[in-house]
């Protein structure tokens, strides 16, 4: 029997960017799925655009619209509460991403192949690469992992406590990872995406799709590929140079909001952990509280990582 896919969209102010979304759902050539958006108390056209299609097509369905502003968070913890009991296959899609056409068919391809080998119930997601493109729709980048220097492997929780992998709408998760995620704390999570690889990581398995399914929109408060990666070119290292001065805040900003995660997940899933995810899991949760140098230490111990280059990590060293 062929599985329904159940998709889930957080959406808010998003109305210059939810048709191109949702006719890339519309053309995927995997037919068999169900679109659930929640309007986030947006004061644009985003409802009305929604409530349109969803009078077009019985497969997509407004589930909530106007208040209150949960914030992305919140908003995906309501909606994974709001799954059908039917619900086989969850897939994401932020507003303003444009999948490509194989999207669904390829990652639920690439799950079906993991179960044949021995999966079976345990939690599972799937990811795939993706383009970065900007507000346009123009194509930033071809592969988001080379541009952010990014390998999707190895998966342990270790790894991916300190840094995502996948990114929503490349994601789809088996009702198993369903069942371990709800109830999703709607507080102390960096990102629904990142919460969800965690917990993937944590008790399942994560695989990676080595193709570009999804155009990930950049936005200037999201050009994730702006200093990532290797120098490209001298422009690019003049424009590394000028965030490398402003950006130490932010960055001790990210570090922090990665601490509480890390605390918050430990309190989660706590009688689950191992005791070594425990003492990784405290030892992230306590690192904002460190003095200088046991901070330094903690963050080499478990932040820094080959892949990133010597520049990279020395900056975060410094800055952190």
């Amino acid at each position: 029997m062929t599985p329904r896919i159940d998709i889930i969209c957080a959406a808010y102010q998003a109305e210059a960017f939810i048709d191109e979304t949702i006719r890339s759902a519309l053309a995927q050539t995997y037919t068999k799925w169900r679109l659930w958006v929640r309007d986030d108390a947006s004061t644009d056209g985003t409802a009305e655009r929604v409530a349109d299609w969803a009078a077009r097509d019985p497969r997509i369905s407004l589930r909530h619209r106007g208040a209150p502003n949960l914030g992305v968070v919140a908003g995906f913890a309501w909606l994974l509460e709001q799954l059908p009991d039917d619900t086989e296959w969850v897939a994401c899609l932020d507003a303003d991403d444009v999948w490509a056409p194989n999207r669904l068919a390829a990652t639920l391809a690439a799950a079906e192949q993991a179960i044949a080998s021995g999966a079976g119930r345990r939690p599972l997601l799937v990811h795939s690469d993706c383009r970065l493109i900007d507000a346009a729709g123009g194509e930033l980048a071809p592969s988001y992992w080379t541009r952010a220097g990014l390998n999707p492997t190895p998966t342990a929780l270790r790894r991916i406590a300190v840094q995502n992998v996948a990114t929503s709408s490349t994601m789809l998760m088996n009702r198993a990872l369903l069942d371990h995620l709800r109830p999703m704390p709607t507080t102390g999570v960096f990102s629904p995406d990142w919460w969800f690889t965690m917990v993937a990581a944590a008790f399942g398995e994560i695989i990676a799709v080595p193709a570009p399914l999804v155009g990930y929109r950049q936005h200037a408060t999201n050009d994730v590929g702006a200093t990532r990666g290797r120098i490209r070119d001298l422009p690019d290292l003049i424009s590394r140079i000028g965030r490398w001065r402003t950006g130490g805040e932010r960055l001790r900003r990210d570090l922090r909001r990665m601490s509480t995660q890390a605390a918050t997940f430990r309190t989660r899933y706590d009688r689950e952990l191992s005791d070594g995810d425990h003492q990784m899991l405290r030892s992230l949760a306590a690192l904002p509280d460190l003095s200088f140098l046991p901070r330094k230490v903690s963050l080499f111990r478990h932040r820094l990582r080959a892949e990133d280059g010597l520049l990279r990590n020395l900056g975060l060293l410094l800055r952190a």
